[in-house]
């Protein structure tokens, strides 16, 4: 379990610096928010130490505000936070599903696919 919460808080992280960086655009303010959801997302799942339904429900929602901050956004950067709520939406743990390893290697890819195409789209 501590692998795992340790693997979403990197993706986050990441995800967090790329924002902070990218942040030169004339959609600041969505940049910010996002930045600001991420950091709520690493508290959350800092919190649900052990507690797989809470880290579940830290992680949707996140999702969540991923895609209302794609609403508020433009052009790439809408484009880039809807792909990323919707490779954070279809995370979830399960820790009965013999696959969970690769799927989780598999969501680690895709954020960071998605961070950097954020990142691109916001500076």
């Amino acid at each position: 379990m501590n692998i795992l919460r340790n693997s979403l808080a990197v993706a986050a992280a990441s995800t967090l610096l790329a924002l902070t960086a990218a942040c030169g655009s004339g959609q600041t303010a969505v940049c910010e928010e996002a930045i600001k959801a991420f950091t709520d997302y690493s508290s959350k799942a800092a919190a649900a130490a052990g507690d797989v339904k809470g880290l579940n429900t830290a992680t949707a929602d996140l999702a969540a505000q991923l895609k209302d901050l794609s609403g508020k956004a433009d052009g790439d950067v809408k484009v880039a936070l809807a792909g990323m709520a919707d490779s954070w939406g279809s995370f979830k743990i399960d820790l009965k599903d013999p696959a969970a390893a690769a799927k989780l290697s598999e969501f680690g890819q895709k954020a960071t696919q998605a961070t950097q195409e954020l990142g691109s789209a916001c500076s």
